[in-house]
């Protein structure tokens, strides 16, 4: 399924931009986020007017339990490796679920873009496309409802990290 979210923050591009690469922004995301349990990042590279970087998320889950088995947060975790191209004002992801099992059906990528909406007001994108696969023939009728459930919890998700992400940018402001 093919996605797209918008958020608009009161701050100009480059102040939007600078923020979501600022080491202390995963401290504030996991100190004003309730749907996130944890935010690693792994690795950052920057050259040629890029940054490669990866972050490890660990949801809440949405679900304790499929019938008697327990599911852990950590079965439901993800990499995010994503590149940024300043040039474009673009960010390409990728999300790779930790879990093999998890991994092996999931697929989910896309591009953050920013754009200035007006004098000291950015709109972030968020588009791309999950995709729920490689299912056995009798579950295959299932993979768009599983997609819709993982969507939607994406989405509550992302609105809270933009809502948190919105607070840092006021912090960073008043400290500017």
């Amino acid at each position: 399924m093919q996605f797209e979210l918008r958020h608009t923050f009161n701050a100009p591009v480059d102040q939007v931009i600078q923020a979501m690469f600022d080491p202390a922004l995963a401290d504030h995301l996991k100190a004003h986020m309730k749907l996130i349990r944890e935010i690693r990042p792994l690795e950052r590279n920057e050259s040629g007017g890029q940054v490669r970087r990866r972050i490890r998320y660990v949801p809440v889950p949405i679900i304790e339990s499929v019938g008697p088995k327990k599911i852990s947060p950590e079965t439901l975790a993800w990499v995010e490796e994503s590149t940024f191209d300043q040039a474009q004002k673009r960010i390409s992801f990728k999300n790779i679920a930790d879990h093999e099992k998890v991994r092996k059906h999931l697929e989910n990528s896309g591009t953050i873009t920013f754009r200035e909406i007006a004098p000291g007001k950015t709109e972030r994108t968020v588009a791309g496309e999950l995709k729920v696969g490689n299912l056995p023939f009798l579950l295959k009728p299932l993979a768009s409802i599983a997609e819709r459930i993982i969507y939607s919890n994406a989405q509550d998700i992302l609105n809270e990290e933009a809502r948190a992400f919105g607070s840092f940018l006021t912090e960073r402001q008043k400290t500017a």
